[in-house]
């Protein structure tokens, strides 16, 4: 399971659960709301790394269809993915965010673009 809190940005706040039990009492105990999503168990990789892929369309007409796409990128984990529960609390494992990842000492910022 994966918690989010309803408010920040970031990864912040993030947590990963593999008790659902855990997960219920961690949320149950906030002040403030969160998003609680089933974790994705079989998640696609990319050389056995989680990633994401950002896009932003807009989409002006069904008949006919005209989309249009903004600039559209890749975040990629630093560290390889695993569902081994010892390693649940690793973001540098679960969590694509660019704010997470840049504090590994992985992570290559020369890969970015300006």
């Amino acid at each position: 399971w994966i918690l989010k809190p309803g408010h920040g940005s970031r990864g912040r706040g993030i947590k990963c659960f593999d008790s659902l039990k855990d997960m219920i009492a961690t949320a149950t105990a906030r002040k403030k709301g969160a998003v609680v999503q089933k974790y994705v168990e079989n998640c696609m990789l990319l050389e056995g790394r989680k990633f994401d892929i950002r896009a932003w369309v807009l989409v002006t007409n069904w008949n006919p269809l005209t989309i249009w796409m903004y600039e559209p990128y890749i975040r990629i984990c630093t560290e390889d993915h695993t569902l081994d529960p010892r390693e649940l609390a690793n973001p540098y494992q679960h969590l694509c965010n660019r704010c997470v990842q840049k504090n590994n000492e992985a992570y290559d910022s020369d890969d970015e673009e300006g």
